[in-house]
């Protein structure tokens, strides 16, 4: 059977890929269930947008694993370490495996909880060391960047940033995904890019919180700067390059998430501003937000280390402390 590209993932952003990817490649997409992959195939439909015929579905990960050598993983974060435990027995050292997940793997095992010692290293995976520690797959690779996924559907202009340690992931990626509408850029910066993807959530929350009790574009600005630089002072002390926020995947996708409504994280802390209720809004939303995890992560770790994070600390204490949002 002719080779394909996979992406586990059929949700909006990986519908998205799936679609961009569909333009040089055949694809085949991972579902949950049966059922969705059988209506996929057959009706050439997902989530309401129109797929074309060079995406298939299906709900078996080892097929998927063994008719794609390059996959796509496209999920919410607290699924990750789950999957990739499941495909790890249909991995294989031939494999390109890059993710476009913007979150951290926080859990202990044992305790369910996590602890912070300034004197170890963080214990906050990315998601390409979970990749490292659950499979045997070398050729790993991150895709980041303001990629929000309606206007990709829409075949809108933009762009996106592959970071990887090895040039073949870049130079296939780009390959896959390259095209009139999309550019795919290039950074060796993985762990500043992937760390620059999830910590771009709690600015976008503190964004829609501005946005929610409409206090205007000049405070929306100075909370977006003043986030870029705890993202930066946060990074530092992890040893990354400041040169991996001040790109695409940084500040490219800083601007995009926390100034639109098709930003999940954006809608969660526009929501809460206007309604000021953390409970609820977390009650009635469907989606998952990133950043509220995201938000605990860093301001328990930022305490420790005594990093100066009022932007972090004032999304911490409206969800969190259920402090007012004024």
């Amino acid at each position: 059977m002719k080779k394909q590209v996979g992406v586990i993932g059929s949700g909006n952003f990986g519908t998205a890929l799936s679609v961009l990817l569909a333009s040089n490649a055949d694809v085949l997409m991972h579902t949950r269930t049966s059922e969705k992959a059988k209506s996929i195939n057959t009706g050439h439909q997902n989530l309401g947008w129109h797929l074309p015929e060079r995406i298939h579905a299906t709900s078996n990960l080892e097929e998927l694993c063994n008719l794609c050598p390059v996959i796509f993983i496209a999920i919410p974060s607290v699924h990750f370490s789950s999957l990739v435990q499941n495909i790890s027995p249909f991995l294989n050292p031939r494999h390109i495996v890059v993710h476009g997940v913007k979150g951290f793997e926080i859990q202990d095992e044992k305790e369910k909880a996590y602890q912070i010692n300034p004197h170890e290293e963080l214990p906050v995976r990315t998601m390409s060391e979970v990749i490292k520690r659950e499979t045997n797959v070398i050729r790993i690779g991150c895709l980041s960047g303001p990629n929000l996924s309606s206007e990709l559907l829409k075949g809108l202009p933009a762009a996106s940033v592959i970071a990887s340690s090895y040039d073949e992931v870049i130079l296939t990626t780009q390959k896959l995904l390259d095209q009139k509408t999309f550019k795919v850029y290039s950074s060796h910066h993985l762990k500043g890019t992937e760390f620059a993807g999830a910590f771009k959530n709690i600015i976008a929350i503190a964004s829609g919180l501005v946005n929610g009790q409409d206090l205007g574009k000049n405070l929306e600005s100075i909370i977006i700067t003043k986030g870029l630089q705890e993202m930066l002072l946060t990074g530092g002390s992890l040893g990354i390059d400041p040169a991996a926020f001040l790109g695409l995947a940084g500040i490219g996708d800083l601007i995009a998430t926390s100034t639109s409504l098709h930003s999940r994280n954006f809608r969660f802390g526009y929501a809460l501003g206007k309604n000021n209720n953390a409970e609820d809004i977390m009650a009635a939303t469907h989606e998952l937000v990133e950043g509220i995890s995201t938000t605990r992560i860093m301001f328990d770790y930022a305490k420790i280390m005594k990093l100066e994070c009022p932007v972090v600390r004032m999304v911490y204490d409206v969800i969190f402390n259920k402090k007012g949002v004024k």
